[in-house]
């Protein structure tokens, strides 16, 4: 975005007062400031709205339009957070809690951040995995997803279907999500990494487990038992770990802690100790390296295995997996 459209989308702000409206307003008219079209806009707006109103002020969440790559449905609803709108708490398993910052309200973003199409069920919580409209091109963007992946994804409706309980799916995924939707829509999201494992597609099986991670908290917030699913997430992260899927260092560092810590909490306390003993021997390789240069940095593995080593201090605390 050049700096003229970054100028346009900031006036529009202050004139609509509505992320929403902007995105609207942008993705029909281009960024051109144009006070007619504003005011219709707003007027239109009016209308089709209840009693008048503009939206809930307090709502840290706005929607942007996409489409599915599978089915070509149209005019999906993608739930994006507000900037400084929410802040985050992660798990030990580093999923975040979401609070609101005033002026808004607390939302748990984790069940609406699936966009799922009603039609053919493909999901994802990455808006690029949709085609999406460019603005500054007034173009539709591809979806990132591969060719082969989206065609292989094609015949593989029915098993999207098959892992949902529900006659009516348009009516099943509408907001406000309920707990049971939530984890339904990850688990979809699950359906389409692992396809995308079958095609070596990066960060597939990492994905694949991030979002059981995400499933595991909202069934243990529901007090539910978290045990099954934060097997798959160990079994899918491990798979990532050994193909080297994050080329990131501190990625890599991050990964192995999730690993440590999944196998404590399955008490698996040999697997834990092994992974601990990994980040152990990249910290010491590392220290060698700074010695020839100074460059070189340890604190990113040193946090992740000081973390690690706390939740072993801590293992027999009745309350470590709760938080």
């Amino acid at each position: 975005m050049g700096l003229d459209d970054k100028l346009v989308r900031k006036k529009l702000e202050v004139l609509l007062k509505d992320e929403i409206l902007v995105q609207k307003y942008l993705r029909i008219f281009g960024p051109r400031l144009d006070m007619n079209n504003i005011n219709k806009l707003k007027q239109d707006h009016l209308r089709a709205s209840p009693e008048g109103s503009m939206g809930e002020k307090d709502d840290p969440t706005y929607v942007i339009k996409v489409k599915c790559p599978i089915c070509n449905q149209a005019d999906l609803s993608c739930y994006e957070i507000k900037a400084k709108s929410l802040t985050t708490a992660p798990d030990r398993f580093l999923v975040p809690r979401y609070s609101g910052v005033k002026p808004f309200r607390t939302v748990n973003y984790s069940l609406m951040a699936v966009t799922v199409c009603p039609s053919c069920l493909f999901a994802s919580p990455d808006k690029k995995d949709f085609l999406t409209f460019s603005v500054q091109s007034r173009t539709e963007n591809k979806s990132q997803i591969s060719p082969f992946v989206l065609e292989d994804l094609r015949k593989k409706v029915d098993e999207r279907k098959a892992l949902i309980n529900a006659a009516d799916f348009t009516d099943y995924f509408k907001h406000p999500r309920t707990t049971e939707t939530g984890i339904a829509s990850y688990r979809l999201a699950i359906h389409r990494a692992l396809v995308e494992t079958s095609l070596e597609s990066p960060l597939a099986w990492y994905k694949a487990g991030m979002y059981s991670l995400k499933i595991a908290l909202l069934q243990r917030d529901a007090g539910k038992d978290d045990d099954a699913i934060l097997k798959d997430a160990v079994a899918y992260l491990a798979k990532s770990f050994r193909q080297s899927e994050l080329k990131n260092p501190e990625m890599e560092y991050q990964l192995v802690y999730l690993l440590s810590a999944l196998y404590l909490r399955l008490d698996d306390q040999t697997q834990c100790q092994n992974y601990m003993g990994v980040l152990d021997k990249w910290k010491s390789e590392l220290a060698k390296a700074a010695k020839d240069d100074p460059s070189i940095n340890t604190a990113h593995v040193d946090r992740w295995l000081d973390k690690a080593k706390e939740l072993w201090t801590d293992r027999e605390t009745p309350d470590l997996w709760k938080h």
